[in-house]
């Protein structure tokens, strides 16, 4: 894959945050763990989430990819946080004719969440969705800018973490021998905290084409994650698995994630 500036952008934000200060001792590891399962939290990370997608095509063949997910909250004013999300995707995916691999870097998809600094017990954030068109491979992405609502709501009763994000994104301009953008992002989460920043969970990453005549696409994931100290870094590490409950007819059967997510409490 040839390197280009979105790549080395990319790898700069990454850079940036990883040098940032290590907290101070004592950080509660099971309060870690709930912020990292609050997308809106006032909490620094850097998610490195790797995805293998089981049963691709007619030959059943494995793609994979890896997320790039740095979160990064500022304060705007005494009431109000804005949360920017980004999602850079790095993937390695069989090509439809199956002699050959796509490699490269796909679209960078921008959130930036709205939320009041002091919640109460429904915590909440609402704002824009970017789609960029940063594709190192055309087959990789939509060639198309667009932008659209996002909206994320959670409860965190006891040792429960409950909740749903969503957005939807219509492509405004772009290559016009590509099909428009108009996709839908639906995820439900639930996670059960044990104690020790050890938790497990549940969620569901539903996505919709609406462009498509197969439109969603739904893994199904169960996952158990793990706050702990790498040196003075707080890291949560991650394991999730489960099936595709909906996919198109060339569409993966089941995902497989291990992720690592470097924290930076303020």
């Amino acid at each position: 894959m040839s390197v280009n500036w979105r790549t080395i952008c990319s790898l700069g934000v990454i850079s940036a945050l990883l040098v940032l200060p290590a907290p101070a001792a004592g950080q509660d590891a099971d309060e870690l763990a709930k912020q990292t399962q609050n997308p809106v939290a006032s909490l620094i990370s850097v998610p490195l989430q790797g995805n293998w997608d089981f049963g691709l095509g007619d030959r059943d063949a494995v793609g994979t990819l890896l997320n790039v997910q740095p979160v990064m909250p500022f304060g705007i004013s005494k009431d109000t946080n804005i949360i920017l999300r980004i999602i850079m995707p790095l993937a390695s995916q069989p090509a439809p004719d199956g002699t050959a691999r796509l490699n490269g870097l796909g679209d960078i998809v921008a959130t930036a969440f709205f939320s009041p600094a002091k919640s109460g017990r429904i915590i909440w954030g609402v704002g824009p969705v970017f789609l960029l068109p940063a594709a190192t491979n055309s087959s990789l992405g939509s060639e198309k800018l667009g932008i659209g609502p996002s909206v994320v709501a959670l409860a965190q009763p006891g040792p429960w973490t409950a909740g749903i994000l969503f957005n939807q994104i219509w492509s405004v301009s772009g290559a016009n021998d590509r099909d428009d953008v108009n996709s839908t992002y639906l995820q439900p989460f639930l996670n059960y905290n044990l104690g020790g920043g050890l938790s497990a969970g549940v969620s569901v990453e539903a996505s919709a084409n609406w462009e498509a005549d197969e439109t969603w696409t739904a893994p199904l994931l169960f996952n158990i994650s793990k706050v702990t100290l790498l040196g003075k870094r707080p890291v949560s590490f991650a394991l999730a698995a489960g099936p595709t409950i909906a996919n198109p007819e060339a569409g993966a059967s089941w995902r497989f994630r291990l992720a690592a997510t470097f924290l930076f409490p303020r």
